[in-house]
C-alpha cells in the first residue's frame, strides 16, 4: 500500500484536517432551550438528561453519529491521498515517452474497441505513476513530424495533464524527427576549436531510458546512434490475431479520351490481413452512386486494382464535383475505407505573346489542342508600358507570358519564356554570341521537350546560358546550354538562348534558325503552353496527405478566399505576393472547398487523403530498426497501479447514506 502526492494546495488539505475536530465540536456544543410548559415529573427527567449533554468537560457518551461522520471525514482525507499499489517501479532517473500518433494508431482492434492510442496513453500514464521520486521525464508525440508535448519535468501531474491533451491525427508515421528530439539532451553535440584543433564535448551525456509506444508501422530509420539512450520498444495492438485491414493505398482520375471524353477511374485495395479477404467498393459522383462491385477478392498481404469507367457524359462538368471511392464493409481501420478526387470544370489559360514576329507564333498558337483551351493574346513590343498589362502582369492574370528578344523591367507573376534574352537581375547569366550553333542533345524526358525531334536543327547565333541554382538544361550545343529551364520565387522562367527573327546594326531583319519550318516548332510550342500554362481539359487536383501544405490558385485573381474543412471549419486567407494563397491547416482527410470570401462563389476543391500503404497495412511489429540497432518488442508491459481510492469513495458515500437513515429515523420515530 502506498499514496501518491496529490496536487492539492496547501490550504485546501488545511481545510480537510479541519473537518474532523470541528465534528467533535459541534457535539459540544450546548443547547440553546426554548420555554415551554410540561409537566413537572417530565421537566425533572429532562433536566437531569441535559446535565450530561451540555456538560462541556463531560465524558462523552457513545454516540453511533459522531462516530459515523468522523469515519467518513477520515475516509475523504483518505481518498484524496489516493492510496494504491502499484507494480515494479522504474529504474533510472529521467525518462522519455515516445507515443505515436500517427493514422494507424486509430485502429481499434484491442478487445475493448478502443484506439491504439488511448492503450498507449494509458500505459505510459502508469509508467508515469511509477516513476521513482526525484526522476524526470519528458513526453514527445510524433507522426511524421515531432512534437514536444513536455520538456524534462519531475512534476507526475503537469506530465498526466500533457499526455492527456494529445491528439489523434491522420498523419503518416515517421520516427526520425522524435528520435532527433529526444537524443538532443541525452548526446550533446560536440564543438571544434580550430585554434587548437580540439574537438571538445559542449557538455556530458544525460543517461536516460527512451521508451517508444508505437505499432512499429514506421518509415525506415537509415542510422540512429542512441548513445547514453536505453531505448525499449513497447508495442501496441493486437499480436495474437492480425487485424482485419482492407484499404484503398491509391486512387487516381485519367485524362479523358479523345474520341468520346471518357474517363478511366484507377483504384488498388490492399490487404494487411494474413487471410484472403472480399470487400464490396461503391463508386460515387457527387451524391449519385454511379458504380458498384461486390465480392473482391485481396489476397493475404497483397493488393488488388480496380478501375471504373465515368461516361464523357457524366466527366463533363460544369462546377467542381467530387469524385468518392468507398469500401461499404467495416473494419478496425476506416480511415483508409474512402478516398476522393475533385473534377474541377475545365477553364481557359491565359498566355500572352509580346514580340515584333507574330506570324510564327500564331501559327504555331493556331492547334486545335491551343485555340479550345487557351486564350492567346499577342502584342508588340510597346505593350510593355500599357497599364492594363501592367496591371494584370502584377495581379496574376497571366498563367504564361511569352516575350520574344525583349524582357520586362519587372518579371509578371506568372511562368514565363524568354527568347534571346534573360531576366534583369544576377541570377542570369549569358555569353558572348557563337556562330554557327550545331545542337549536341537535348532532353526528351522533360515534358516540354515531349515528342520534338530537333535534329537538323539549323541556328546561326547562340549565347551558352546559365541560370540560377536548381536550373534544368533542356538543350544543349557544342559549347553549352540554349534552352533553360529556371526557377523564380515560384514561377519558372524558360529561356532560350537565341533567337528566330535578328536585327543587325543596320535594322535589317533575317532568319536565325529554320525552326519555325519544321514540324516539331508547333509540337514545341504547345508542350510549353501546356506545362507552363498548366491547362487541362479538367483538374483531379493535387494528391495531398494529411498535413500538406496546401498552394492554391484561383481560376481568376482574388483578394480573399475561404477554406471549409471537411468538419465544417472555415477560414479566411489573403493571397502571398505571388498571388497564390497557401493552406496549413490540411490535417483532415476529405473535401476541402475553395471560394471567394466575397461572394461565396466555389471557385474549386481540393482533395485529401491518406492512401498510404504503410499506414494501411495495421499489423503490429514485432521488431523496429532504428538503423544500427534492431528493438525487440517489450513483451511484458509496466505493471497497472491498482487504485484505492475510488472504493474508499464509494465506501464514504454509502457510510453517508447509512448516517442519513439513521438521523433521520431518530428525529421522525
Amino acid at each position: 500500500m502506498n499514496f501518491m502526492t496529490s496536487s492539492l494546495p496547501w490550504w485546501s488539505w488545511l481545510t480537510l484536517l479541519m473537518v474532523p475536530p470541528l465534528i467533535f465540536l459541534l457535539y459540544f456544543l450546548k443547547l440553546r432551550r426554548t420555554p415551554v410548559q410540561v409537566p413537572s415529573t417530565y421537566l425533572w427527567s429532562k433536566t437531569i438528561e441535559d446535565m450530561h449533554v451540555n456538560s462541556f468537560w463531560q465524558r462523552l457518551r457513545r454516540n453511533l453519529l459522531l462516530f459515523l461522520q468522523v469515519l467518513f471525514a477520515l475516509m475523504l482525507l483518505a481518498t484524496c491521498l489516493r492510496p494504491g499499489c502499484d507494480g515494479t517501479e522504474l529504474v533510472g532517473a529521467r525518462f522519455i515517452f515516445l507515443i505515436d500518433n500517427s493514422a494507424s494508431m486509430s485502429a481499434t482492434d484491442n478487445a475493448q474497441g478502443k484506439p491504439r492510442l488511448e492503450t498507449a496513453k494509458l500505459e505510459i500514464s502508469n509508467a508515469i505513476q511509477n516513476m521513482p521520486a526525484g526522476s524526470s521525464a519528458m513526453l514527445i508525440s510524433f507522426s511524421d513530424s515531432a512534437s514536444v508535448q513536455q520538456s524534462y519535468t519531475s512534476n507526475k501531474s503537469e506530465l498526466q495533464r500533457k499526455l492527456a491533451q494529445i491528439k489523434q491525427t491522420q498523419r503518416t508515421s515517421d520516427l526520425n524527427e522524435a528520435l532527433t528530439a529526444a537524443a538532443g539532451l541525452a548526446n550533446p553535440g560536440r564543438s571544434s576549436d580550430k585554434a587548437s584543433a580540439l574537438d571538445v564535448q559542449v557538455a556530458d551525456a544525460l543517461d536516460a531510458v527512451l521508451y517508444i509506444y508505437s505499432d512499429g508501422g514506421v518509415r525506415q530509420v537509415p542510422r540512429f546512434a542512441p548513445g547514453s539512450l536505453s531505448p525499449e520498444y513497447h508495442a501496441v495492438g493486437s499480436f495474437e490475431n492480425r487485424p482485419t485491414n482492407v484499404g484503398i493505398t491509391a486512387f487516381s482520375v485519367g485524362e479523358p479520351s479523345a474520341i468520346d471524353g471518357s474517363v478511366q477511374i484507377f483504384a488498388r485495395l490492399q490487404n494487411s490481413d494474413d487471410v484472403d479477404q472480399t470487400v464490396d467498393v461503391s463508386f460515387y459522383v457527387g451524391d449519385a452512386l454511379q458504380d458498384a462491385v461486390g465480392d473482391i477478392l485481396v489476397t493475404a498481404g497483397g493488393t488488388k486494382g480496380i478501375s471504373f469507367n465515368l461516361s464523357g457524359e457524366s466527366a463533363s462538368v460544369n462546377q467542381p464535383t467530387t469524385v468518392q471511392l468507398k469500401i461499404d464493409d467495416e473494419d478496425v481501420f476506416m480511415l483508409d475505407n474512402e478516398a476522393f478526387a475533385v473534377l474541377n470544370p475545365p477553364r481557359k489559360t491565359n498566355v500572352i505573346i509580346i514580340s515584333e514576329n507574330t506570324p510564327y507564333f500564331r501559327y504555331a498558337c493556331s492547334t486545335d489542342a491551343i485555340t479550345k483551351r487557351t486564350n492567346v493574346e499577342f502584342h508588340g513590343a510597346e505593350y510593355l508600358n500599357d497599364s492594363t498589362y501592367l496591371q494584370r502582369a502584377q495581379e496574376g492574370y497571366y498563367d504564361l507570358a511569352i516575350y520574344d528578344s525583349l524582357v520586362p523591367q519587372t518579371m509578371p507573376l506568372c511562368n514565363t519564356m524568354i527568347w534571346n534574352q534573360i531576366p534583369l537581375g544576377d541570377q542570369w547569366n549569358r555569353s558572348a554570341v557563337h556562330s554557327p550553333t550545331p545542337v549536341l542533345d537535348y532532353d526528351g524526358a522533360h515534358p516540354i521537350m515531349a515528342a520534338v525531334k530537333i535534329g537538323g536543327l539549323t541556328i546561326v547565333n547562340s549565347r551558352d546560358l546559365e541560370g540560377p541554382q536548381g536550373s534544368l538544361s533542356l538543350i544543349e550545343s557544342t559549347t553549352g546550354s540554349i534552352a533553360v529551364l529556371g526557377p523564380r520565387e515560384g514561377y519558372l522562367d524558360l529561356v532560350m538562348g537565341f533567337s528566330i527573327i535578328e536585327t543587325d546594326e543596320n535594322g535589317e531583319t533575317y532568319v536565325n534558325s529554320d525552326w519555325p519550318k519544321k514540324l516539331s516548332f508547333p509540337i514545341f510550342m504547345q508542350n510549353v503552353i501546356e506545362d507552363l500554362s498548366g491547362i487541362s481539359a479538367f483538374s483531379a487536383g493535387a494528391n495531398l496527405h494529411p498535413g500538406d501544405l496546401m498552394t492554391i490558385k484561383p481560376s481568376i485573381p482574388l483578394e480573399k478566399i475561404k477554406i471549409q474543412s471537411p468538419g465544417g471549419e472555415t477560414t479566411e486567407i489573403r493571397p502571398q505576393a505571388d498571388r497564390t494563397f497557401v493552406f496549413s491547416n490540411t490535417e483532415t482527410s476529405g473535401i476541402y472547398e475553395v471560394s471567394d470570401a466575397l461572394s461565396g462563389i466555389v471557385d474549386q476543391r481540393i482533395a485529401v487523403n491518406l492512401m498510404d500503404a504503410n499506414e494501411s497495412n495495421i499489423a503490429v511489429r514485432a521488431d523496429l530498426n532504428l538503423g544500427y540497432s534492431q528493438l525487440q518488442r517489450v513483451t511484458s508491459q509496466i505493471p497497472e497501479r491498482k487504485e484505492f481510492w475510488r472504493w474508499l469513495l464509494m465506501g464514504g458515500l454509502i457510510l453517508l447514506m447509512v448516517e442519513w437513515i439513521i438521523y433521520n429515523r431518530r428525529v421522525f420515530i
